[in-house]
């Protein structure tokens, strides 16, 4: 199993977790293979660097190397006969957790399993439950149990990013986790260039930037301009260039993939060009910025259709549920 990983993707009822941990694991390996266990639990077999991916990901609660999966009666056995010294040093910190997607109330049965059989193969190997060198994960789904390790420890801290705390807010910005599945599924790699046309207060070029993702904003309000710029110096980040500019004039040539929440509603500015036209002049116009096979990634309300457009043709549609009155589509358009 040593190509095989798996990931616990988080609750969200959409179809976005799932595509966005596709979109990242393809943009390093686009052979490999997707095993999808449960609606959360997902198998992937292949080559990629698995810390990069945790890293990545926005909506992926846990993940790690697969080392078996068995039937829940069996677990104590199976999990007694694993290897551990084999991945662990006989020194090493440690900690067990256990993720139960099922209606039996077996976690901290599994856990304590685990911990005993750790300590068994390595006596001085301690538990950490702070700062741990080693995770090892259990998902219990259904009558099954699925276990592995990471030395990553996720600690994503999206609250530090959230649109109030920055020093330029506008009601328009979109959530850091929103922000970062959508730079993922652009399926762009790090010191490649994604352009936001409509950057607003910067809330994708802070995390497409945290990753390593080079950027450059493009936003028709000064005054929206200077707040992402500002934003971006807050958290010590930097762009390629944050242009005051209509994104129906497009002043660059060339970037790897569009990421953009297109203006609507009270708290955006269109210019008064109704949405729908706005993204089809918008996407005419990227066609000639952008290669063969790349994406073009656009958030608009989930009552605009998209059909297919010429030099794009549309790969997925997702929509995520913000309120009663409002459900975000997000649409992925490759260049033909």
């Amino acid at each position: 199993m040593a190509d095989k990983k798996f990931f616990l993707l988080s609750g969200e009822r959409s179809t976005l977790p799932q595509a966005e941990l596709r979109a990242i694991v393809e943009t390093y390996d686009n052979k490999a293979r997707f095993e999808i266990i449960d609606e959360r639990v997902i198998i992937v077999d292949g080559r990629f660097d698995l810390n990069t991916i945790l890293k990545r990901s926005a909506y992926v609660n846990a993940g790690g190397y697969l080392l078996t999966r068995c039937k829940v009666m069996d677990a104590e056995r199976i999990i007694n006969a694993i290897a551990f010294d084999e991945f662990m040093d006989n020194s090493v910190s440690f900690a067990a957790s256990v993720f139960n997607l099922s209606n039996q109330h077996l976690s901290g049965k599994i856990e304590t399993i685990i911990g005993s059989s750790v300590k068994r193969r390595l006596p001085n190997a301690k538990v950490s439950l702070k700062n741990p060198q080693k995770m090892v994960i259990g998902i219990i789904f259904d009558d099954y149990l699925l276990l592995g390790f990471t030395d990553y420890i996720d600690r994503k801290s999206w609250r530090l990013r959230r649109p109030r705390v920055r020093p330029f807010f506008h009601p328009s910005a979109l959530y850091p986790k929103f922000a970062r599945g959508l730079v993922n599924l652009s399926h762009v790699k790090e010191g490649e260039i994604i352009l936001d046309p409509f950057c607003g207060t910067g809330s994708i070029l802070i995390e497409a930037s945290i990753i390593g993702i080079d950027t450059i904003g493009i936003d028709i309000s000064m005054k929206m301009c200077k707040g992402a710029m500002n934003n971006l110096k807050h958290y010590m980040l930097e762009s390629l260039g944050i242009i005051n500019s209509d994104a129906l004039m497009l002043p660059i040539k060339n970037v790897n993939a569009v990421v953009t929440d297109i203006p609507y509603g009270r708290c955006a500015s269109s210019r008064g060009i109704r949405t729908l036209n706005l993204l089809q002049e918008f996407i005419s116009q990227a066609e000639d910025i952008m290669p063969k096979g790349r994406y073009c990634v656009i958030v608009h309300p989930n009552t605009i259709k998209l059909n297919e457009l010429d030099g794009f043709e549309i790969k997925e549609r997702h929509e995520v549920y913000v309120h009663r009155t409002l459900t975000r589509a997000i649409t992925m358009l490759r260049k033909k």
